[in-house]
């Protein structure tokens, strides 16, 4: 397994230590770190686009789409868009890890 499988692998709230939070706790941690994440990645990929696919990404979230058909178009113009999103990951992982290593008592 390679350090990157290995990172994704780990669960992020036992190593901060906080395994024990109540669940709907770890939740909304979580949907906040995914969210973080999510916005991480977005950005990368519309620094990507051409300014003619930016122009029609726009467009396409203009209109009603779910997250799905949101997915599916950025994966036809971002074809390496997963591992984007599993190097994003990685790295916010590292990053909190780092910071709260900081933190230490």
């Amino acid at each position: 397994m390679s350090q990157k499988e290995d990172v994704l692998k780990k669960n992020i709230l036992e190593e901060l230590g906080l395994a024990g939070l109540p669940p709907e706790r770890q939740k909304e941690l979580l949907n906040k770190m995914g969210d973080l994440i999510q916005r991480r990645v977005l950005l990368q990929v519309i620094e990507s686009l051409s300014s003619g696919d930016k122009q029609e990404f726009s467009q396409f979230l203009s209109q009603e789409n779910d997250g799905q058909a949101v997915y599916r178009f950025l994966l036809n113009k971002v074809p390496n868009i997963e591992e984007l999103t599993d190097n994003e990951i990685v790295k916010f992982k590292q990053e909190v890890l780092a910071h709260a290593a900081s933190f230490s008592f």
